[in-house]
């Protein structure tokens, strides 16, 4: 890494990951303490269980048959995702060339998550906008407008979540960007089988 281990002794990822994704994990690996992501995790996580909430089709309302095991899953595939899914892509990323421990990629997947995590805070005021869960409702006037365009942005971070992933673990494994999409790709497999179950 590029990165001396004095400097910049108090790593804010929160703030950096951003637009300087592969600095901000150069800090993040080279800081003593390193900076805790399990906050990053937990927003994340919450994010999976509002963007499974259902509504009845019958009579619109907020349907917890329907949303109770989708939550359970979505928070399950943060959690696997960060906990199991760096030993696979150190095991997978040592095929490619790659030689970072499962420790540097837990907090390089765990950082790129901050995009998710914060964009996730944004359906609450969705849930608000819509009076209960957006899937299935049917808002009138402003409130449909704005949660389209909530909506669109909690897209927008799940899309740059997947970009500062893909650039971080490039960083940590010390190899090209097309081979960490090839790491992740294989490591989605049984995220998305998982996911399948819903």
């Amino acid at each position: 890494m590029d990165v001396e281990v004095g400097s910049n002794p108090r790593p804010n990822p929160w703030k950096t990951v951003w637009f300087s994704p592969r600095l901000t994990i150069q800090r993040v690996i080279a800081a003593d303490p390193r900076p805790s992501w399990t906050g990053v995790i937990a927003l994340a996580a919450l994010h999976q269980v509002f963007a499974a909430l259902r509504v009845d089709p019958v009579d619109g309302t907020f349907s917890s048959s329907r949303s109770v095991m989708p939550a359970i899953l979505g928070a399950l595939q943060i959690v696997f995702g960060v906990l199991v899914g760096p030993f696979l892509l150190a095991f997978v990323g040592s095929w490619l060339g790659g030689d970072a421990d499962a420790d540097d990629i837990r907090h390089a997947v765990a950082w790129s998550y901050v995009p998710l995590a914060i964009f996730g805070l944004l359906w609450i005021p969705l849930l608000i906008a819509f009076g209960g869960p957006p899937a299935g409702a049917t808002p009138q006037g402003a409130a449909q407008w704005l949660g389209v365009l909530l909506a669109l942005v909690i897209f927008a971070g799940g899309i740059w979540t997947l970009v500062l992933e893909v650039i971080m673990l490039a960083e940590v494994q010390h190899f090209a960007v097309w081979r960490a999409v090839i790491s992740i790709g294989i490591l989605l497999i049984p995220l998305l089988l998982l996911g399948a179950i819903r």
